[in-house]
């Protein structure tokens, strides 16, 4: 085992080396790459046709049709001098030379702007002071938010390196006295701050961009038409920056949104099949495939894994944010409110939308170790993100590079059943004999070992004629190593002393790998009409293994590694969209949306090895690879699918204060038929400051393919019968299966859903914001899992009786949800003079959702007695997820030093087992988590931070029952999560821009 991790270590530390190479080769690149910009400010092409024209006149021609900036002395080159000039086709410099070359007048770049200068006849640039004496005039001008046109008042405008300075008016104006050259500094809190260097021109309109550090930030979710800010929209959006979930000190991308957002949950499960793969990721307590994920706006593919497992998110399949680079992230969008009749199937509970890093130049290098105060779960991660120019009209290639190892955790206690043997004294006897050791070692409860590599990119290049072609993608490689419980020699079922006398711990490695690509177009048409038409490819694939275990059928023929099979999802989607502002009589905006959507859809399980899954000769044992048993013959399978979508988005201010929204998607799929979705909105602002806002949504998820075609012969799970807590193999049917047809189960159905949003927002002065929003949520239909009914009982043996089953389970829409809820959220930015900066935000989340009417249960299974779904599914969807959750955290900053504290209060989660007479049954109490970190901004380019999450090392409340415990092994609870149970966690963390 050492020399296994030894060369564990050594093939990390090859890994590390190989990515600081390929870091160093790419900065070089970079940086020679930054010298040729100058050369294409100037490489530009232009077509003119100036006949006795000043020569201002045809620079402002240039830049008209070039966009490139001119910096001159009027007076100095003489632009009032009429020339007459006839281009096709020609460099800026050519032309240039043309304008001023016997004039004793040169040019050159800086900052991307072309500098106009008087030369003497030998061509030395003429001192400033040598010049003609420049005064200073008046420069006028107008501030505007950029998102909306709206001015803006206070704005500050001070000339760079001076005293000099101003500030707009209500209507946004000011006047400053500057000359040509001088740098004007345009800041205002809450926007990006802007230089403008003064040219020729004399007034200015200067459109100020939000800052995504300040309290009020703009999105682009939730709405086809224009971007607006939270507190502007109908419907509550939260944005997260990069610098906001980098703050978090978690190092996977779930993890960070986790710890921002209280509406998301994401934990970490230990021993739970594939969930200790892919992450449960939840919105509004709703489930996991109830949430669409976007990348810049686009669907984004779902895993492969579905969740079958006794823990939150069972039944479903989500989507795995941990293979998308946290490093690429510019921003995160959660829009909590149902967008299916804009975005379409899974949006029930909302959607989260990462927007790519857009960046065209410089970039930057992190790097993260942390380990836990046990001193496991060691974790090294390494990323850089870097930008560079694409064409010569502000295109971009935007790249991220991100790699990550963690070590295992491991929260297991000593086993506590029996090892060898009934008797009391031969049990001592023997456990002495063999020196067995009860605290065993590949029995780990806690995450996974896991080492990730990932490349992602971003971009885009503008076109002749207003066109612009973008791309965005990227691939992740997953190596996982989970874990099982011991199987102990006494057990007969599972047991093969002539390879494993001591018993065994299974290991299940899996290799995840996650390709996407997206290649769109985008013009803006005739009459003003901007069109967008993309086509987007995903695909998730793993492969499943299974490692020191046995198949107990073959005896001691039995192989100790199997592989298991391959689970494969893709996805291709091809979508155009439609938008334009119209001008309609007296209203302040009128925004029309329209698209259409097709999209094909491939699942695909094949089969494992044929010992993974084949009956041996031995009678009287488990069949399969004890742990986790391959996929058969008749599991395999290979299915597509398809729909069509249309929709339809209008949105108007009617006037300052009252916006109106509406939308309609009709969907149609090859496999159920056709659904109708609607939303309608609205916000009216009442005074200066505050505002109501409201929605009502008509929504749908279609059945994954994933619910409809995954199979199993045996999934073990861990369940209480008889009084007996123990791992038991139960079948997983289709719902095309004869014998789940002649139970009375009929075949899937859309979820529907109709929410219902009101809230209200604050916004003083850009400095304090308040949001808060009540829902609810009605969910009909819903998919789950039915409980594992006795195929062999008296009962039920006339139904599945051939079908060579125990224990089966089967998808239907048995149930109807209700979920209701409250958000609030608020944030309050100061500075504090002196240099110092205070942001102090708090968000709130309570929510409940509970199962309405009776459980819809076929009368083939009523007419016996039995349940469809039992009191552990319905616990799951009830208790399983914290009804409350807060999040307060204070950032202040001075100088060079920031300093976070974060606290996270979860609330409690509940376990209902099965059997309600044996009061099993547990609440696991609410708990406060307390991050802290201390950042040094060495440079404006090098950070360095130390970090604690959960510096108070807290812990779930342990389970009460030893029965529950899998014989000691697991002291926390494994069906529900409020923040795992690693502890207390340190880490260092650095930062090197360039």
């Amino acid at each position: 085992m050492k020399n296994f991790l030894l060369l564990d270590e050594i093939t990390f530390c090859m890994k590390l080396i190989t990515i600081q190479v390929f870091l160093f080769a790419t900065f070089t690149f970079v940086a020679l790459a930054k010298s040729a910009d100058a050369q294409g400010v100037l490489d530009k092409k232009i077509s003119l046709n100036a006949h006795n024209e000043e020569v201002k006149t045809v620079i402002s021609e240039i830049n008209r049709k070039t966009e490139v900036e001119f910096i001159f002395s009027s007076t100095s080159i003489q632009t009032d001098r009429k020339v007459s000039i006839k281009a096709v086709d020609k460099k800026i410099k050519d032309i240039l030379d043309e304008l001023f070359g016997s004039n004793n007048v040169a040019y050159k770049v800086v900052n991307n702007q072309v500098l106009l200068y008087k030369t003497t006849s030998a061509g030395k640039e003429i001192p400033a002071e040598a010049e003609t004496k420049q005064k200073a005039n008046p420069i006028t001008g107008i501030v505007t938010n950029a998102q909306d046109g709206e001015p803006l008042a206070g704005a500050s405008i001070t000339i760079k390196g001076q005293k000099t300075g101003a500030s707009s008016d209500a209507d946004g104006k000011f006047s400053i006295d500057a000359k040509p050259g001088d740098v004007l500094v345009i800041s205002l809190l809450g926007y990006t701050t802007q230089e403008i260097t003064v040219g020729a021109a004399s007034n200015y309109a200067i459109k100020l961009v939000t800052s995504f550090a300040s309290v009020d930030v703009i999105s682009v979710v939730g709405s086809r038409g224009r971007p607006r800010t939270d507190v502007e929209r109908p419907v509550p959006v939260d944005v997260f920056s990069a610098e906001d979930i980098q703050k978090t000190g978690q190092t996977e991308l779930g993890q960070m949104i986790h710890y921002s957002a209280p509406s998301f949950n994401s934990t970490k499960y230990g021993i739970s099949n594939v969930t200790s793969y892919v992450d449960p990721a939840t919105l509004r307590g709703l489930g996991p495939d109830q949430t669409l994920v976007l990348i810049n706006g686009k669907r984004r593919h779902q895993s492969a894994a579905l969740n079958v497992n006794n823990v939150v998110g069972r039944g479903t399949v989500g989507t795995d944010l941990n293979v998308i680079p946290s490093a690429a992230i510019e921003r995160v969008e959660i829009l909590r409110d149902g967008a299916a009749a804009q975005y379409g199937s899974d949006a029930i509970a909302g959607i989260v939308n990462l927007q790519l890093r857009r960046n065209d130049s410089g970039g930057q290098y992190s790097a993260h170790y942390g380990l836990t105060k046990e001193g496991d779960g060691k974790t090294y991660e390494q990323s850089v993100n870097f930008g560079l120019p694409l064409g010569k009209n502000g295109g971009f290639f935007n790249t991220t590079l991100q790699m990550h190892h963690n070590d295992p955790t491991d929260r297991s206690e000593p086993y506590t059943g029996t090892v060898y043997s009934s008797d009391p004294v031969v049990e001592a006897e023997m456990i002495e004999a063999r020196n067995f050791n009860r605290q065993i070692e590949d029995t780990k409860y806690g995450i996974a070992k896991n080492t990730n590599g990932i490349a992602f990119y971003n971009a885009e290049i503008p076109l002749k004629n207003d066109w612009a072609i973008y791309s965005f993608g990227g691939y992740s490689y997953k190596d996982i190593t989970a874990y099982g419980f011991f199987r102990p020699p006494s057990n007969t079922k599972r047991r093969v002393l002539e390879i494993f006398p001591n018993g065994y711990s299974p290991v299940f490695p899996a290799k995840l790998q996650d390709f996407s690509n997206a290649i769109g177009v985008k013009r803006t048409l005739l009459d003003g009409w901007s069109m967008d038409f993309s086509n987007t490819f995903g695909r998730n694939h793993i492969a499943l293994y299974s490692e020191n275990t046995v198949n107990p059928s073959y005896g001691q023929a039995s192989p100790t590694e199997f592989f298991g099979g391959n689970l494969i999802f893709s996805q291709n989607s091809t979508n155009v969209d439609f938008y334009k502002p119209f001008k309609v009589g007296n209203l302040k905006s009128f925004d029309v949306s329209f698209g259409a959507e097709g999209r094909l859809e491939h699942y695909k399980i094949n089969q494992g090895d044929d010992a993974s899954w084949m009956v041996g000769p031995l009678t009287g044992t488990d069949v399969g690879a004890s742990g986790r048993e391959g996929f058969s013959v008749n599991n395999a399978v290979s299915r597509n699918r398809s729909n069509i979508g249309i929709y339809g988005d209008l949105e108007t201010d009617i006037n300052d204060a009252l916006l109106l929204g509406a939308a309609l998607r009709f969907e149609n799929y090859s496999d159920f038929g056709s659904n109708l979705s609607g939303k309608l909105s609205a916000r009216y602002k009442i005074g200066e400051y505050f505002s109501l806002r409201g929605s009502i949504n008509k929504g749908f998820r279609a059945p994954s393919m994933h619910q409809l075609y995954y199979s199993s012969d045996a999934d073990a799970q861990w369940l209480t019968i008889d009084g007996v807590f123990d791992s038991y193999p139960v079948g997983h049917l289709r719902n095309d299966n004869p014998y789940v047809q002649a139970a009375g189960v009929g075949a899937l159905k859309p979820e529907t859903s109709m929410d219902y949003n009101l809230g209200a927002t604050l916004n003083f002065k850009n400095k304090f914001v308040l949001t808060v929003d009540a829902y609810q949520i009605d969910i009909k239909d819903k998919i789950v899992i039915s409980s594992q009914l006795d195929a062999t009982s008296d009962e039920l043996s006339p139904i599945f009786s051939g079908s060579g089953y125990a224990l089966v389970q089967f998808f239907s829409n048995a149930i109807d949800t209700r979920t209701k809820g409250l958000d609030i959220v608020s944030t309050y930015n100061q500075n504090l003079g002196l240099e110092s900066d205070l942001s102090i935000s708090a968000a709130l989340m309570f929510n409940e959702t509970k199962v309405r009417g009776e459980i819809r249960t076929p009368a083939p299974l009523a007419s016996v007695g039995s349940k469809l779904i039992d009191r552990s599914m319905i616990g799951l969807i009830e208790v399983a997820q914290p009804k409350s959750k807060v999040i307060l955290s204070a950032n202040y900053s001075y100088k060079m030093i920031e300093a976070m504290v974060r606290g996270t209060y979860f609330g409690e989660v509940s376990v209902l087992q099965n059997d309600a007479a044996a009061n099993q049954d547990q609440t696991f109490g609410a708990k406060i988590l307390t991050d802290v970190s201390l950042s040094w901004n060495i440079t404006k380019r090098i950070g360095w931070t130390l970090g604690a999450n959960n510096v108070g090392n807290v812990y779930p409340d342990r389970i009460a029952f030893p029965s529950l415990t899998g014989s000691g092994q697991t002291p926390y609870t494994r069906f529900t999560n409020q923040f795992g149970f690693m502890g207390a966690y340190y880490y260092t963390a650095v930062r090197v821009g360039f």
